[in-house]
């Protein structure tokens, strides 16, 4: 029970390094250097990074995994996907309690504030807070975990986008029109949102890629 306390600790602590950036796309991790980097024994580290990799956040590598790098088509492949959930996380979302719509509506006030202080980070931050709320909302297990497992495999290309202030922009005016017609309880309109949302991302994939 300790192994696997300390397992899911490890876990989660080299996922926020991912999420944060510390480790970038190709980088190697070791299990010995993150055991010493998180105060652990090998064991968990060992088992953390094979979960990781078995969600295709890590490649396997010589000696150790590799964070794993995106090339086009599995970025195609995962956008595809999307396409399938997220119009479905939203319409669901329209039904969360207002307490939540309320965070919703802070959140997208935070992602305001770092897009026009030209903080990427900050707006990275929040639009991750931004979609994990709508999972939370969205009351399916199953598909909440599906959306956080492609969200997670996108950070190299989710940090790559959000660099250009236009994308920015155009992610804030798309977020506010889901969240506007989720706070209003219109799960057609959500779904309609979020769609045209994931037409626009298609769009501009399409011209780096």
């Amino acid at each position: 029970m300790q192994v696997d306390r300390l397992r899911d600790q490890v876990y989660r602590l080299i996922l926020e390094d991912l999420k944060s950036g510390e480790f970038k796309p190709g980088s190697r991790l070791v299990e010995g250097h993150l055991a010493k980097r998180y105060s652990v024994s090998r064991t968990p580290v060992r088992e953390a990074l094979f979960q990781l990799s078995r969600e295709g956040k890590l490649s396997t590598a010589e000696r150790g995994y590799e964070v794993a790098t995106d090339d086009d088509q599995t970025t195609i492949d995962r956008h595809e996907v999307r396409e399938l959930l997220d119009p479905r996380l939203a319409y669901l979302a329209a039904s969360g309690s207002q307490a939540s719509k309320r965070e919703l509506s802070q959140i997208l006030k935070q992602e305001q504030a770092a897009h026009e202080t030209n903080n990427v980070d900050a707006f990275i931050e929040a639009n991750l807070e931004f979609r994990e709320t709508l999972r939370s909302m969205c009351r399916n297990s199953l598909l909440a975990r599906c959306s956080a497992l492609l969200d997670d495999q996108a950070q190299p290309t989710r940090r790559r986008m959000f660099s250009a202030p236009h994308y920015r922009e155009l992610e804030f005016e798309h977020d506010q029109a889901i969240a506007q017609a989720i706070i209003a309880g219109d799960a057609e309109g959500a779904e309609q949102a979020m769609r045209a949302y994931i037409l626009m991302v298609k769009s501009h994939l399409e011209t780096i890629f």
